[in-house]
């Protein structure tokens, strides 16, 4: 079982004529190079619960789509886990 370690990228994109307003979830590894692939979110509430099926506690997924909704660009940095779990998650191809 292969743990990996990185940061999660949350990128709110506002939408336009063509898309729709989302948000996009990508694991960024620390080293090597991976078959990562966004995730995207179509709401608030299901940025939340994305976060709490990575691992996240309530709270603290609450709070990083909070930031992520206000502020822009959020990234959850040490995030450490296994490849499974990543690729059950959809980050990882």
């Amino acid at each position: 079982m292969v743990k990996l370690i990185g940061t999660i990228r949350i990128t709110p994109n506002h939408g336009s004529e063509a898309v729709s307003p989302h948000f996009e979830v990508t694991f960024v590894p620390y080293s090597g190079r991976l078959d990562t692939k966004p995730v995207k979110l179509a709401s608030f509430e299901e940025l939340v619960a994305f976060l709490q099926e990575i691992r996240l506690s309530e709270d603290e997924a609450s709070r990083w789509a909070g930031k992520a909704r206000s502020e822009g660009v959020v990234l959850i940095a040490g995030i450490e886990r296994t490849e499974s779990q990543l690729k059950e998650s959809g980050l990882l191809a």
